[in-house]
């Protein structure tokens, strides 16, 4: 036979598409094997997400249906609370996952305490293909009834001037006012829970405060009241009532007309304008910790931003509230049934020169002294430290801040927006009400 190549050209060629062919079919059955797996793990994923969120959200409802029957008022029977409980878990579910969920709560009770619990089931939707129906979901929340729970709060202020600027539309502050009285009125039940106690620290580049004269360097008779700059270091870390060394007191910052804040100002009232009265004029004063809620909120609405900023002296002064020893007196640590809880929020770094090392004096030592305040109130395990950065650009702040914070994942907050902070006040809200009523 003779050979003709271009006939050979073109069985080979053939050959080689019908391989391809082969093969391609191959690759495709391999590929749709995997896509199996795949499939499944994608299903598991979106699943799980749906889980979880609707555990958190089964939680929530629980814990606002438990703190709603429970907090009924006094005289109040069991079926009726059992029906506030119910009502309110329902509620708070809302349409979420209200008719995905395929379990009912049931309310107990036990002597004081009233518990709300699920037992409840979520479909699965993906998963099912792998033979996976539905996703356990149990969950309870016990409040003692009518317990009077206490709190005390501090809530330690950013007033400086930046605090005046807008985000959103809103002035920082005007946004900062409305959910602090949210929270106010909220934990207080609208001021009618005198076992809850605020306390407020506006601060800018000084504190206006009432303190024994005893306490204040230069001072006399049996109380004074001023702008204070901060206690020599290391006094300025700590909660230590002032003894007899004039580095253990308060210095007093005079009135002037003076502006600026560098060198000598933060031992200056004013720093400008008003005449020396800057803080008096705007509302700025320390508030010791007071069930009067209604004076409370009054004073949120009053206060204006003035100055510049100094974290370090509000912090300190947000921790001399909380403690039972002199200057202020709040309840003893060992009130077991009492709570304790600083928050701290600001929208800018350190400006003001305070105490360090050696007698040293800028603000580098005012941002190292923060650092060891948060350390130092932390370390009784007494305290809950929250902490909030309001629009602040400044990463080693925002740091500091979050390091501040009694855990960084829960208790820190970052808020870029108007609406970022509003959320961010309502969720430290709900943490502090379950701290305080929650039992379970």
């Amino acid at each position: 036979m003779k050979f003709d190549a271009n006939r050979t050209k073109t069985a080979i060629r053939q050959l080689a598409v019908g391989f391809s062919r082969d093969t391609q079919g191959a690759v495709a059955l391999l590929a749709g094997l995997a896509a199996v797996p795949m499939f499944l793990a994608a299903g598991a994923a979106i699943d799980f997400y749906r889980v979880d969120a609707a555990r958190a959200e089964v939680q929530a409802s629980l814990d606002a249906g438990a703190l709603a029957g429970a907090a009924a008022k006094p005289g109040t029977s069991d079926a009726a609370r059992k029906k506030i409980a119910l009502e309110t878990f329902e509620a708070n579910l809302g349409d979420g996952f209200s008719d995905k969920l395929n379990g009912a709560p049931q309310v107990s009770f036990d002597g004081d305490d009233l518990t709300l619990s699920y037992d409840g089931g979520l479909p699965t939707t993906l998963l099912r293909i792998g033979g996976f129906d539905k996703f356990d979901i149990g969950a309870s929340s016990t409040v003692r009834i009518n317990l009077p729970s206490r709190a005390e709060i501090a809530l330690v202020l950013d007033y400086s001037s930046s605090m005046e600027n807008y985000s959103a539309g809103q002035q920082k502050y005007v946004t900062m006012r409305k959910a602090a009285i949210d929270m106010v009125n909220g934990l207080s039940d609208n001021g009618k829970n005198p076992e809850i106690k605020f306390g407020l620290v506006p601060f800018s580049h000084n504190v206006y405060a009432t303190l024994p004269a005893s306490h204040v360097v230069g001072a006399s008779g049996g109380s004074w009241t001023g702008c204070t700059y901060d206690r020599q270091y290391p006094h300025n870390t700590t909660s230590a009532t002032p003894g007899g060394s004039s580095k253990s007191k308060w210095g007093q910052a005079k009135p002037t007309k003076w502006g600026g804040y560098k060198g000598q100002a933060n031992y200056h009232c004013d720093g400008y304008k008003h005449n020396g009265n800057g803080y008096l004029a705007n509302q700025l004063q320390v508030r010791e910790l007071s069930s009067n809620h209604s004076a409370t909120t009054g004073q949120l609405q009053a206060m204006e931003p003035y100055g510049y900023t100094n974290i370090s002296l509000g912090v300190e002064f947000g921790w001399h509230l909380l403690e039972p020893g002199a200057p202020y007196a709040a309840r003893s640590h060992s009130d077991d049934e009492n709570k304790k809880f600083i928050v701290v929020l600001t929208d800018g770094k350190q400006t003001t020169p305070a105490f360090g090392p050696g007698g040293s004096r800028d603000r580098f030592d005012g941002e190292s002294n923060l650092t060891a305040l948060c350390s130092n109130i932390k370390s009784g395990n007494q305290i809950t430290v929250i902490t909030i950065a309001f629009a602040l650009n400044d990463a080693a702040t925002e740091t500091r801040l979050r390091n501040c914070a009694t855990d960084p994942d829960k208790h820190f907050f970052k808020a870029e927006s108007a609406g970022d902070l509003t959320n961010a006040f309502e969720e430290i809200r709900q943490q502090i009400a379950k701290a305080i009523f929650l039992s379970k």
